[in-house]
């Protein structure tokens, strides 16, 4: 797999502030327009973006021209710009519909810590929110690695951004009992399962849309650790105003026999990559890994 992290943050953070202030006076629509503009230039500024872009859309039996490629951008701008409205509680311009989050809510009231694994597929920031709104506050473990600008420009927006954050850095031992702390406690902690968190981390194969894709050892061997439920979930965009969250359960507790267990770590790996794919599927522009996610480890 290509490493992620090599993969230049884009834009400036005047940029940024310039378009966030657009959706704040001028409303998200008018930002939206802005938006196609700036996914054009980046289109032309990064190449390697722009191939990433087109062999996806080709996997998934979409057209690869610029237009595409443009419109696959966008949906990844505008995911994240409407991250400012969620984090700021303004939950007028958009539809929100729920599929199976009646699932992991019911466990957290009854106090049964659970692990949300989600991927780099639509807004991880509508579930959070939501689940919020529901009284359920959910803890993420996040990689601020390659978002430095724009997570700088949402601290000084919502500053309560970094409210139940379990930031990876440099003692991820610290980051384990952190989690484990959360699901003793009857917690829910949310983390992205596709990418591997760091540079030594290990990885497994699995089939992934037709390809073998390499995905990360660590939040299997996590689960086996905390002893609870796995859910996978998703907020899926939908142009123009319209978030589908899915939840959906991965295992009630996964189990990773000592003898067995590379084998074990696989099947599951593979059982969260066809759920992922089934969900790629749906919404296939909400698909925001803009590297060679099929190229060897």
């Amino acid at each position: 797999m290509a490493d992620w992290r090599a993969m230049p943050e884009a834009g400036t953070v005047v940029g940024l502030r310039l378009v966030v202030w657009l959706a704040r006076v001028c409303r998200r629509r008018v930002a939206g327009w802005v938006l196609y503009l700036v996914c054009l230039y980046y289109v032309v500024l990064r190449p390697a973006a722009r191939r990433a872009s087109q062999s996806y859309l080709r996997r998934v039996g979409r057209p690869d021209g610029l237009g595409s490629v443009v419109r696959h951008l966008h949906t990844f701008a505008q995911v994240s710009l409407d991250r400012l409205f969620f984090l700021t509680g303004r939950w007028s311009p958009f539809q929100v519909t729920y599929h199976g989050h009646e699932l992991f809510l019911e466990a957290a009231r009854h106090g049964r810590g659970a692990l949300l694994v989600g991927a780099h597929l639509g807004s991880f920031e509508v579930m959070r929110c939501r689940a919020k709104a529901s009284g359920v506050p959910v803890n993420i473990v996040v990689d601020f690695s390659n978002a430095e600008r724009i997570t700088s420009v949402l601290r000084s927006l919502a500053p309560g951004i970094d409210t139940r954050v379990l930031a990876l850095g440099r003692d991820p031992l610290a980051t384990s009992l952190g989690i484990k702390a959360c699901i003793e406690r009857g917690e829910l902690v949310a983390l992205l399962a596709d990418r591997p968190a760091r540079g030594g981390d290990r990885q497994v194969v699995a089939r992934f849309l037709d390809g073998d894709a390499s995905f990360p050892s660590g939040p299997w061997l996590l689960a086996h650790m905390l002893k609870c439920p796995v859910y996978f979930f998703t907020g899926l965009y939908r142009s123009p105003n319209r978030y589908d969250l899915y939840c959906e359960l991965l295992a009630d507790e996964v189990t990773l026999d000592r003898k067995e267990r590379d084998a074990d770590t696989q099947r599951y790996a593979q059982r969260y990559a066809t759920v992922l794919e089934r969900h790629v599927r749906l919404a296939p522009e909400n698909w925001f890994n803009f590297y060679d996610f099929w190229s060897p480890k």
